[in-house]
C-alpha cells in the first residue's frame, strides 16, 4: 500500500512540477508592453458591495478621475450613507433591495451593467472600459496607465491587474495570500497572456465594454465564481484576455484560518459549477488555448495531488512507527531526500521569484518563505474536501467574509470577531462581494 501512494505521488508531483517549471522558464525575462498607448477610452469604476461601511470610504477616496457606479446589493449595515458621505458629483449609488438584492454577485453586476449601457450612446461600447473594484480594493498609482494601453488591440476584451495583499505585514498567514496571488501571477498569468486566455479574478479587472455585451444580456453567471466563468466565456467568444503583473490593485487578505479555508471553499465550489464549460471548450477552442482553458477548469482535480503526497508521508510515519521492515527502508538518507525533493522542490521557484518581484525580503528568507509557502497550500485540501462536501448536499449559500476594520493614520488594522455569523433566516448572497 506504501509503494502504491508513493508512486502516485511521484507521477501526479513530477507532472505537476514539470508544468510549473515550464511556465517560470516561458516568463523569465521582462514585461512586454504593447505598442499602443491608452488614449481614447472613457473609464467606469463598478464597485459592488455588501455591508461594506468599514472599508467603502477609503475605495472611494483612492479612485482616480470617472465615473464610479455603487451598486449596493442590499446592505443593512451604514454602507449606503458612507457613500452618499463620500461621494462626489461623479459617484453614483445604485441600491437594490429585496427581494431582488442578495442574489448573488453576478446577479447585481450584471443589473448595474444594463443601466450603465442604457446611458451610452449607441456605439461608445468599443471604448468605455469598466473597472471592476471589490469594496476593499485600492487601486495603485499609475495602475491604470500602465493597462490601458493593452486595449488598443481590438481583440484584448479584458486586462486583470496583478492582486497584493495590503496588510500583508500584518501576519504570516496575510503574507502568504500576498504570495499566493503574486506567484500565480508571475508565474502562470503571464504566460496565459501570450496565449491570449489570461484568468480575471475578481478585484482589478477591466473590461471592454462591447466583449461584457457580446456575452449577452446577462454575461456575469451566477456561479460562486462568476469571475472564472466570464473569462473563459469570453476568450471562447473570440476575445483576448490578458494580464499586466506590474499593473497592480490591493485587497485586504484573511488573518483567521478558518476564515480563509471557508474562502477557499467557496472559490472550490465555484471551479466546479465551471466543468460545465468543459464540452464548450473542446468544442470551440483548439491548440494551446484549449489545453490551457482545460487545464484551469479541472484544477480541482489536481488539488488532490498533495493530497498523495501526504497520504504517502503519513503511510510512510505509520509504518516507521509500527514496522521494523519499514524503519529500515524509509528512514535512510536517499528515501527522506527524495521525499523532500518531491515535496518542497517547487519552494526554490516560488520563494526567490517571490522575494525578486516584491523586494520585500532577501533570497533566503524568500527561500524559508517558499517552504512555508509549500504548507500554507495544505489550507487547498481541506478547502477542496469541505467544497465537494457541499456541492454533494446542494448547499450553494455562503456567509459574507468579515473585513478589518480600516485604521487611523499611523495604526495598524485590527480585525473584526473571527467567530463567523451565524445562519439568518433571511435570504443570503449566494456569492459573497469579496
Amino acid at each position: 500500500m506504501i509503494n502504491v501512494l508513493i508512486l502516485c505521488a511521484l507521477s501526479a508531483v513530477l507532472l505537476v512540477f514539470t508544468y510549473t517549471l515550464g511556465m517560470y522558464l516561458e516568463t523569465a525575462g521582462t514585461v512586454e508592453r504593447p505598442a499602443g498607448d491608452g488614449d481614447g477610452f472613457s473609464v467606469v469604476f463598478l464597485v459592488p458591495c455588501l455591508n461594506e461601511e468599514r472599508v467603502i470610504a477609503g475605495t472611494l477616496r483612492g479612485l482616480p478621475c470617472g465615473t464610479v457606479l455603487v451598486v449596493d446589493d442590499g446592505s443593512d449595515d451604514g454602507t449606503a450613507e458612507v457613500v452618499r458621505r463620500v461621494a462626489g458629483p461623479r459617484v453614483r449609488l445604485l441600491r437594490r433591495e429585496p427581494p431582488n438584492a442578495r442574489q448573488g454577485k453576478g446577479r447585481a453586476l450584471n443589473h448595474a451593467l444594463r443601466r450603465l449601457a442604457e446611458d451610452l450612446p449607441d456605439g461608445d461600447a468599443d471604448h468605455v472600459l469598466v473597472c471592476l473594484m471589490d469594496a476593499d480594493g485600492r487601486l495603485d498609482p499609475g495602475g491604470l496607465d500602465k493597462a490601458l494601453p493593452y486595449f488598443a488591440d481590438p481583440r484584448v476584451g479584458a486586462v486583470q491587474m496583478g492582486v497584493r495583499i495590503g496588510n500583508r505585514a500584518q501576519s504570516l498567514l496575510a503574507r502568504m495570500q500576498d504570495m499566493e496571488f503574486v506567484v500565480y501571477t508571475w508565474m502562470f498569468q503571464r504566460t496565459r497572456t501570450g496565449i491570449g486566455s489570461a484568468g480575471l479574478g475578481g478585484n482589478g479587472q477591466i473590461m471592454r465594454l462591447s466583449a461584457l455585451l457580446d456575452l449577452g444580456d446577462d454575461p456575469w453567471s451566477p456561479s460562486l465564481t462568476e469571475d472564472l466563468d466570464l473569462g473563459v466565456r469570453m476568450v471562447l467568444a473570440g476575445w483576448r484576455t490578458v494580464c499586466v503583473p506590474d499593473a497592480t490593485v490591493s485587497q485586504q487578505g484573511l488573518v483567521s484560518t478558518r476564515a480563509l479555508a471557508r474562502q477557499r471553499s467557496r472559490w472550490y465550489q465555484g471551479h466546479l459549477q465551471a466543468l460545465r464549460l468543459v464540452p464548450s471548450v473542446v468544442e470551440r477552442a483548439s491548440g494551446r488555448k484549449a489545453i490551457d482553458l482545460l487545464n484551469v477548469l479541472l484544477s480541482p482535480l489536481l488539488i488532490f495531488v498533495g493530497a498523495f503526497m501526504t497520504l504517502s508521508l503519513v503511510a510512510s510515519l505509520v509504518g516507521v512507527a509500527f514496522s521494523p521492515l519499514a524503519r529500515e527502508q524509509l528512514v535512510q538518507p536517499v528515501p527522506i531526500a527524495s521525499w523532500y525533493a518531491l515535496t518542497f522542490g517547487a519552494a526554490y521557484l516560488f520563494g526567490p521569484l517571490y522575494a525578486r518581484i516584491t523586494g520585500d525580503m532577501g533570497r533566503l528568507r524568500g527561500l524559508v518563505h517558499g517552504h512555508l509557502f509549500i504548507v500554507y497550500n495544505l489550507i487547498w485540501l481541506v478547502a477542496a474536501w469541505r467544497g465537494l462536501w457541499r456541492a454533494a448536499r446542494g448547499r450553494r449559500v455562503w456567509m459574507k467574509t468579515e473585513r478589518l476594520a480600516e485604521p487611523s493614520p499611523g495604526a495598524a488594522p485590527s480585525p473584526s470577531p473571527s467567530r463567523e455569523p451565524e445562519p439568518s433566516r433571511q435570504p443570503e448572497p449566494s456569492r459573497e462581494h469579496a
